[in-house]
Order: structure tokens, then sequence, then C-alpha cells
């Protein structure tokens, strides 16, 4: 009678443990989660498991595209994912398209600091909620909140997030995740669309390689003891597998290319485990990976791969490379393509509006369509030389990114023409750029909105995309990737 007892005691005091798997940033890559969910299914079986999203899903390729976001929740629903935060990503389609694809989902986006203007509530979506308790058969209670990074209005179109705003992250994390405990959380886990950078993860508590400015770094310290178990992030497409302040950072870099993984025990520090790759082991290849998940992303993928594989009727000598330190070779392209069809002297795209590298070769749309994903239209903007060099000085310092311009040279404090001669303060210049920085993205809506009545003329209809596919059509190949003749 003595051993049933004895056993009893000893699993009365085993801690009480959660798996927790997380991706983020995966920008359309739907036909990465059938592997996905081959390589996590072990993990999975251990015992009770989250699922987590950080947001910027929905959108970055074909499929995604041609869905909407559609391809992403049914590949989700099939993949099991338990919640999802909302990232500056996925509000790309609009916010209606945002707001019906929230409520179509069969798991919750969580995204507590996001405001509506006029009620300073938050907005009443379904589906949309500030946290979620899971109780978890085997396991402990669980609570997730979820953030969105404050600077979301700025990164994507202005009007996607007209008429909410996203309020500072530190005292809204503290409030729910006191709010949680109180209703009987175990554990509790922020899920925030937004992250930091680490150049090495191979100890939790050596911060040594690590950039503290990052938001989710700010967020841990300011956070109490002992109230926050982990922070599950994404949005700067990094690693982390460290500790901060006694909370664990959890980041698994972007497009489906890995999932983070630590187990969070009750009264026990967390333990980091190596993320899972989904090219590595039996859920590698093409047509590898989870049946049931295969099945769901199928119809969106063969959809999209017909216009994937279309030729444009361009082929480069040589790759377009993408960079954001200097103006590329593909930056100079989409400039020089935003100058020649608004009829401007210079041209001007922020780098984060180019996401993929042009390959040497025959150009298929597919290839075109991910380097340039989002759906900007092009505008004339006249501005003076003094506002024109604020412009891109702000480009500058808002990620400390380049501005990928053509018809001008910049240093990062002085502009010249492309004949040597300075930027005159006192001239109006004709500028085209692409529709998100002309309604004030990455920074720049201060200086914008100084403009006068009619000095900015958008052409929504006219896509950076298809401009520089008419550019590189008629460019010679020596034009193509110079900011200046």
């Amino acid at each position: 009678m003595l051993l049933p007892a004895a056993l009893a005691l000893a699993l009365s005091a085993a801690p009480s443990c959660v798996e927790v798997l997380s991706i983020s940033d995966l920008h359309g890559r739907i036909a990465v989660l059938p592997r996905i969910a081959a390589e996590i299914a072990p993990v999975r079986a251990r015992g009770p498991s989250l699922l987590l999203d950080a947001g910027d899903s929905a959108q970055g390729t074909v499929e995604a595209s041609l869905s909407r976001g559609d391809a992403v929740v049914a590949g989700f629903a099939a993949l099991g994912v338990d919640a999802a935060a909302l990232g500056n990503h996925d509000l790309d389609f609009g916010q209606e398209q945002a707001r019906r694809r929230i409520a179509a989902a069969p798991y919750p986006t969580l995204a507590a600091n996001l405001r509506d203007a006029a009620t300073g509530g938050m907005p009443d979506w379904k589906g949309l909620e500030a946290s979620r308790i899971f109780r978890l058969p085997g396991g402990p209670v669980v609570g997730v909140f979820g953030l969105s990074t404050p600077s979301t209005p700025r990164q994507t179109m202005p009007g996607n997030t007209a008429g909410l705003r996203f309020a500072k992250m530190p005292l809204v994390a503290e409030r729910q995740a006191r709010d949680l405990r109180a209703r009987g959380a175990e554990i509790v886990i922020g899920l925030v669309h937004a992250g930091g950078s680490c150049r090495d993860a191979g100890s939790p508590d050596d911060l040594g390689s690590c950039d503290p400015r990052g938001e989710l770094f700010s967020l841990a310290r300011a956070l109490p003891d002992g109230l926050v178990d982990a922070l599950v992030g994404g949005h700067t497409h990094g690693y982390l597998s460290h500790r901060v302040n006694g909370v664990a950072l959890l980041q698994a870099g972007s497009k489906g290319e890995a999932v983070g993984w630590l187990t969070l025990c009750v009264g026990q520090p967390a333990r980091f485990h190596l993320a899972v790759r989904p090219g590595d082991g039996k859920g590698g290849g093409p047509e590898g990976g989870d049946p049931k998940v295969r099945a769901a992303v199928a119809p969106y993928l063969a959809a999209a791969d017909a216009e994937r594989q279309r030729p444009v009727g361009v082929r480069l000598d040589r790759p377009l490379g993408r960079g954001r330190d200097r103006v590329s070779p593909l930056g100079a392209v989409a400039a020089q393509a935003a100058r020649s069809a608004m009829g401007a002297e210079i041209g001007l795209v922020n780098a984060g509006a180019l996401r993929a590298s042009l390959p040497a070769g025959e150009l298929r749309y597919g290839q075109l369509y991910e380097a340039m994903p989002f759906d900007d239209g092009l505008a004339l903007v006249r501005m003076s030389g003094k506002d024109l060099v604020a412009v891109l000085s702000a480009l500058s310092s808002f990620r400390r990114e380049s501005p990928q311009v053509a018809g001008v040279v910049f240093d990062g404090s002085t502009a010249r023409t492309c004949a040597g001669e300075p930027v005159d303060p006192a001239r109006t210049y004709s500028v085209a750029m692409n529709e998100f920085l002309a309604e004030g993205g990455d920074g720049v809506r201060g200086i914008l909105s100084r403009l006068p009545a009619g000095a900015k003329t958008i052409r929504g209809d006219l896509r950076l995309r298809d401009a520089t596919l008419a550019w590189l059509r008629t460019a010679s190949p020596a034009q193509r990737g110079r900011p200046c003749p």
C-alpha cells in the first residue's frame, strides 16, 4: 500500500510544464507549413504544448496575395496554431480584410494594446482579444496576452491604421499579466510583434552579443520580477533564446525557417532548446510533411503556381541585389522606375519596400512579386530641397537604413544631384516615391504633412512593382542598378 501512495506523492510534486513553440514573420510562406507540422509533432507529443505565432504572417507571397491572407489562416488552422499576435504587415490588405480574416480564424488574435482612437477601448472585432487563458489537460494554466509594436502605423500604409492607435507596451503588459494571474494563470506569456537581435544564442544568460535597445529587451526590463515568464517575439526577423530580468525571450527568425522552442514549468527557470528546423529530418522535401496541413494549403499553392512561373519578358544579365545599408542595385532600379513613371527629377523608395533580390536570367512574376510584395502605388511630391534632405535624413535614421534613390546622391547628411551640385534648399524639386512614403510611412509623416495643399499627387492605380517591370523592359543592362546615369 505504501508504493502507490509514494508514487502519488511523487507525481503531485512533479512540476507542471508546457512546451512553447513559436513562429513569426511567416510572410505568406505557407509551403513550409506541412514540414513544420511534421517536425514539431514529436515536441507536441511530449505533453501539454502551445504553438504561438508572433505576427506578420498574412502577406509576402503570391499565394498569400491572391487569397488576401486567407491561405495563411487555412494553413495555421490545420497546423494547430493556438494564438497569434497582430503584426504591422497583417494589416497590409486593409482593416476590413484584416477584420474579416481574424474573425474567420479558429484561433484568437491577441492585441491588448490596440485601441480604437475614438473610444479608447479595443476595437470590437470578432476574434480579436487582449488575452486568452489556456487550461491544458495534464498541464499548467497558461495565460497569454498579445501586443503589437507602437510603431505599427509607420510600418504599414498609414491608411491601414486609420482610427487605430497602439499604446505603449510596458504598462499594458503589466496590467494584462496581473489580470491573468488573478484569473488563475500559473504561467504567463507575452506574445509580442516586436523583437530584438543577438548574434549568438549559445548561452541564454550571455547578452554580450545582443542589442540592448531592442523592443523586447526594453519590455522585459520594464516588467516586475516574476510577473511574466516569457516573451515570444517577432518583427525583427532575428533569433532570441535569452533571459533578461528573469524573463525568457524567444524569437525564431522569419519565413518559416525555424520554430522556436522552450519548456516552461511552474516555479522553475525556462529551459531553452535548439530551434526546430523544418528543412531537417523527415519533414524535408517539397512533398513531405504532414498530409493534413499539405491538403489545407495545396489549393492556394496550385492557384499561385502558374502566376509565379509566368515569364515577364525581362532577362537580367546579372543579379539585382537588395540591401538596406546603402543604395542597392535593386533599390536604384526601383527608384529609377518610380522617377521614370512619374516624370520626376528624383526617385525615392524606402529600403523596407524591397524584400528579396532578383536573380540573373529570365525573370518570372513570382520573383518580382517576392522582391516587391506590397501593393504600393506611386506618388509625385513637389518639395523644397530643404524638405527633401529632411526626408532623406529621416529615412536614414529610421531603423538606420539607407533611402533608395535615383537622380540624387545622399551620404547621410548632404545631398547632391547626379551632376555633383548640392541640392538647393530653396528650390522646388519633383520627387517620385512609393505611396507608403508619400502617406508618411517610415517616420516622414511630420515632414510631408507640412507641405502645401496640392504638393502631392498619388497614383494608387500605378503600382511600384508594375512600374519597375515596365522600366526594366526598356532600360539597357548598363542602366540597371545605378542611381545616376
